[in-house]
């Protein structure tokens, strides 16, 4: 049987990608139904620290220069990514979490001198616009909160690469191992000291388990891997606009195995917001091809 290459066919290895990363949505989704955010954050990041131990050359003068991104990382954009996720339906986060490469853009703008143009600009205040609207129309407090909540883990993201563009010293796999260290043991601790904290071990049940496998294996690992790999071999502007399938396949998995749908308002957000990442790649790709250029 012929083997598939992955990264020799751009269209192909990005689809994948994008799956992995909307079904991990789900799949955080139906661990955070029965698991606190804090507790699901600090497993994650151990298993994931367990799996990169034998991989990463540990140092600790490295520990200086990681500390800040693993708190923006780990608890400013992975641990209220969870406490978002587990409010707000899973393509709803999905859309939401499109914003992190216009964000990254405006940020380097405003801190790294880097080009952005007036239809990059509006495209990123029409995606932003679209994410927030049905929330707003549908007057829903948890919902506000909760696409608030994953909004802002979106922006952490962005800041958190802008940080990591400042360490080119340092390996994709180093930088995850640091902000999993550390972020492990901080919630970890977060929750054995809160007052409402429930036991520990009737939370890790078989599903739970398999999902957190699921999400440090597939997503955190073998998607970047590919994504990475794709990245370097293709160029960044013939894979990123396949990103934009990812709320496809959340919408897709969420409606089979959680029965998640769309109310009409959400629908037209999440179509207003898919529309402005739409015109910020396009326009990327266009205008900036010296830029794309570098990622190889």
């Amino acid at each position: 049987m012929k083997q598939i290459d992955w990264l020799a066919k751009p269209a192909l290895g990005a689809s994948l990608v994008a799956a992995i990363w909307g079904f991990n949505i789900v799949v955080m989704k139906i661990a955070l139904n029965d698991m606190d955010p804090l507790l699901f954050t600090a497993a994650r990041f151990l298993l994931l620290t367990m799996v990169l131990v034998p991989f990463v050359k540990i140092s600790t003068a490295q520990l200086k220069l990681l500390l800040p991104i693993a708190l923006v990382m780990g608890l400013g954009h992975f641990y209220v990514l969870a406490v978002g996720i587990s409010i707000v339906p899973g393509v709803i986060a999905s859309v939401c979490f499109l914003l992190g490469a216009p964000f990254s853009t405006l940020l380097s703008y405003l801190f790294l001198n880097e080009r952005i143009t007036p239809v990059q600009t509006w495209a990123i205040v029409i995606a932003t616009i679209g994410a927030i609207l049905p929330t707003l129309l549908l007057g829903q407090n948890d919902l506000q909160w909760g696409v608030f909540l994953v909004i802002l883990s979106t922006f952490m993201w962005a800041v958190g690469n802008i940080q990591i563009r400042k360490l080119k010293q340092l390996s994709v796999l180093s930088i995850q191992f640091w902000i999993a260290i550390i972020t492990a043991p901080l919630c970890f601790v977060a929750y054995l000291v809160r007052a409402d904290s429930t036991p520990i071990l009737p939370q890790f049940t078989i599903s739970i388990i398999l999902c957190l496998v699921y999400v440090v294996l597939c997503s955190s690992i073998l998607s970047y891997s590919l994504w990475y790999g794709l990245i370097h071999r293709h160029g960044m502007s013939r894979v990123a606009g396949f990103v934009l399938l990812q709320p496809l396949f959340t919408l897709t998995f969420g409606y089979l195995i959680l029965g998640e749908s769309l109310t009409l308002w959400q629908l037209i957000g999440s179509s207003i917001t898919l529309g402005g990442v739409y015109t910020y790649y396009q326009h990327h790709r266009i205008t900036e091809p010296s830029v794309i250029n570098k990622t190889h």
